[in-house]
């Protein structure tokens, strides 16, 4: 268990990368993989392709700066609106998109998307 002191996040600042690099990395021991990789990205493709969510744009407004699960929605949506409530979330996004030197790698994430939709 962690010892740091404990946060308040509404007064000290979320940090976005902390929890990418915690939780949704490509670290060898993936602690978290289940429940923080595979189950997002395997619900909301079963719920997309089941019908239950239509429409032309979505928009997401998920924790920190994450987009793994969007994958699948790529497919469904013409137009996907990422908001987010901290501006490090937002420059964590804008680095990825940019493709800057340091932006988080999410190529992990989209090899199990892809493997999955492989094996339906």
């Amino acid at each position: 268990m962690d010892c740091r002191a404990l946060r308040f996040y509404h007064v000290h600042d979320f940090d976005s990368r902390q929890y990418l690099d915690e939780y949704l990395s490509d670290k060898p021991d993936k602690t978290f993989e289940e429940d923080f990789l595979l189950f997002p990205i395997e619900n909301v493709a079963k719920t997309l392709k089941l019908g239950h969510i239509k429409g032309d744009i979505l928009i997401d407004l998920s924790i920190g700066s994450m987009i793994h699960h969007l994958y699948a929605a790529c497919e469904f949506f013409n137009h996907i609106i990422v908001l987010k409530v901290r501006d490090r979330c937002i420059l964590e996004l804008k680095r990825w998109v940019d493709t800057r030197t340091g932006a988080f790698h999410w190529g992990h994430a989209a090899k199990l998307h892809t493997d999955m939709e492989g094996t339906r």
